[in-house]
């Protein structure tokens, strides 16, 4: 088994400061959000699309109103909702693994995801349900967490893990490539969507297929944060304590194959933000998985959220994939985590 997961004791912020950042972060990057882009918007323009929609407006339709309703709205919910997912991911299967670089999509559990999500969508006939396409890449999530469990067992560097994980996480993405190159049909996000993320196709479809399972995997993963704290001794000792492992592992498996599901749905395969958020949260509030978790998904949140306003925004009208910015800022964390292991 890889080695366990390194914390210092206690952490050298506050968790009620950090909190408190994160959610004055998140109210930020949701109102930037909705005002930054191509079209042109006010404060007073979003202003007037909330009192229209809530009936208090002066009932005059703007382009704005349907700029920020149907494109604006669903995408800011939706990076809010996917880096929320990745984040509270990132914590569980770090813990579950007791290994700090158990990102999603390092072991492959997004790439998986991502394949499992397209067969959903050749299950669906035409114009039907995003759910298909949700719970495919649910399933494939969860089917890969489990195989990664068993090779995990069988390794005692975590290095082999990531490498092990990148191996299968190429695989799947060279058949997810082929399948979508292959298929030309306009249902099907493009490869670029799959390989390196993005916001732009976020609809209230989506959105609503999608973000109630990341809500319950969160929650999932969160009620199994103190077994957690407990399995970082070892496994032995957790079942000494009166952990049931399996069960918890069944649980954060499913809890975190949700919301790297859901996640990936909505923003394709955007790697790093399970690792880096966790990472930096860590060292700043100490090891308990049941704040990390909560904490880690409002900061994956603010971390989607902000860089997807980087992506459209930097060399705007071109947008840049989201999954190429994160991965500017993760692969460096990972350097230094295998630097620092070697």
């Amino acid at each position: 088994m890889a080695r366990a997961v390194d914390i210092a004791p206690g952490g050298r912020v506050g968790v009620p400061l950090v909190a408190a950042a994160l959610v004055v972060g998140l109210a930020s990057v949701a109102l930037i959000g909705m005002l930054a882009g191509s079209v042109a918007v006010t404060p007073g323009d979003l202003w007037h699309m909330i009192a229209n929609r809530v009936g208090r407006g002066d009932g005059v339709a703007r382009l704005t109103d349907s700029v920020l309703w149907a494109i604006r709205l669903p995408r800011v919910l939706a990076g809010l909702v996917a880096g929320a997912g990745l984040g509270a991911a990132g914590v569980a299967l770090q813990g579950v693994f007791r290994n700090p670089m158990a990102d999603p999509h390092l072991i492959g559990i997004s790439p998986a995801a991502g394949l499992g999500a397209v067969l959903g969508i050749a299950a669906t006939p035409a114009l039907g349900s995003s759910l298909p396409m949700v719970l495919g890449a649910i399933g494939a999530g969860v089917l890969l967490a489990i195989g990664m469990q068993r090779i995990a067992a069988n390794v005692v560097d975590s290095g082999q893990l990531v490498l092990v994980g990148i191996a299968i996480g190429f695989a799947v993405l060279a058949a997810l490539g082929a399948i979508v190159l292959g298929w030309d049909s306009p249902r099907v996000p493009t490869f670029t969507f799959w390989v390196f993320g993005g916001l732009s196709g976020a609809t209230w479809s989506i959105l609503g297929a999608a973000a109630p399972f990341v809500g319950i995997g969160i929650a999932a993963v969160a009620a199994s944060g103190r077994s957690l704290d407990l399995m970082a001794l070892g496994e032995d000792e957790a079942r000494h304590l009166g952990v049931d492992v399996a069960r918890v592992r069944a649980l954060v498996f499913a809890g975190a194959g949700m919301t790297v599901g859901g996640a990936v749905a909505m923003s394709g395969v955007v790697g790093f933000v399970g690792l880096v958020v966790p990472t930096l949260l860590r060292h700043w509030v100490g090891p308990s998985h049941r704040r990390l978790v909560v904490l880690s998904a409002l900061g994956g949140a603010v971390a989607l959220a902000g860089l997807d306003i980087v992506a459209r925004t930097v060399v705007a009208p071109i947008e840049i994939p989201v999954g190429l910015i994160t991965a500017i800022g993760g692969a460096p964390v990972l350097v230094w985590f295998l630097l620092r292991r070697a």
